[in-house]
């Protein structure tokens, strides 16, 4: 049986110089990567896939819920494979608001809380294969149950919460048409919470965002929230008003399936790595990683 290595970015980094002297050792590089030839910044994950399977990409960084699925459902299945070489550090999701609209992110809370007290949300994750990925339940602490801003007040005056998202499977995606996926029904049965505890009429308003501009979205008040998988990294916990962790999740190296055997080893991974097309999503917890500033 292979044995992973388990890794910080840290960990990483120090195996690659080890092995080679080559771009992911200079950390003083402006644009400097962990590996790889070239760091291709996508707009949203399903582009990792895309970039793959047309031959523009030669690695792939991304979410395991979503790599998870697209290896098992739909057109990808046989023609991408995971690298399991590597354990990259647990992480964990969250939903963020402007930093300040603590109220808002309570009242968030406050309905992740108790849907995984009556097991709507275990019904909810089951359906999209997640039950084991999360990290709520009825005891869940509410650290912001005290907040006395104006943001929830602010959107139930709207009648509008605006949530921000890309196209994720199995997070959120259009399904004959509709808007769909666990992130979806799940701030849909949170509103439909609020709305029934509270008496309120706020209806959710879902717009398609570019990941890299989600924080500059909620500082100029086009979002209420992003609710599409948001690892709570230190920079986005920073920069947002963010909710417990609801959904578990690490980071995935895919390949294409007929180039799999050119990392059967950690050895041939690095040799095989070092001139290869690294794609990620813009901005995400991928693009973080391989980005040597990060690692010092």
């Amino acid at each position: 049986m292979k044995k992973k290595l388990v890794l910080t970015t840290a960990v990483l980094v120090l195996a690659l110089c080890a092995v080679f002297a080559f771009a992911a050792c200079n950390t003083g590089a402006d644009d400097g990567i962990l590996f790889g030839r070239e760091l291709l910044r996508l707009t949203a994950q399903v582009d990792i896939l895309q970039n793959l399977d047309n031959g523009s990409a030669d690695i792939g960084i991304m979410d395991s819920v979503m790599a998870g699925h697209y290896l098992t459902h739909g057109s990808y299945v046989g023609k991408i494979a995971s690298l399991d070489l590597f354990e990259f550090p647990a992480e964990e999701y969250g939903i963020g608001a402007k930093k300040g609209n603590d109220a808002l992110v309570a009242k968030i809370n406050e309905g992740l809380i108790a849907l995984a007290a009556n097991g709507t949300l275990g019904t909810i994750a089951a359906e999209y294969g997640l039950q084991n990925e999360i990290l709520v339940n009825g005891d869940t602490e509410n650290p912001k149950a005290s907040a006395t801003d104006d943001s929830w007040n602010n959107v139930v005056a709207s009648g509008s919460l605006v949530i921000g998202y890309t196209v994720f499977e199995p997070i959120a995606y259009r399904e004959g048409g509709e808007l769909t996926g666990f992130d979806v029904e799940l701030a849909e049965a949170v509103v439909d919470h609020l709305n029934a505890e509270y008496g309120t009429a706020v209806e959710i308003e879902w717009i398609e965002i570019e990941w890299s501009t989600k924080q500059t979205q909620l500082e100029n008040g086009s979002l209420d929230l992003v609710w599409n998988g948001m690892t709570l990294t230190d920079e986005v916990m920073n920069g947002m008003s963010t909710t417990v962790p609801y959904l578990a999740n690490r980071q995935t190296l895919i390949v294409r399936s007929a180039d799999a055997d050119k990392y059967a080893d950690m050895r041939s991974f690095f040799i095989t790595a070092k001139d290869a097309v690294v794609a990620v999503e813009s901005g995400s917890a991928a693009d973080l990683l391989m980005t040597v500033e990060t690692a010092q």
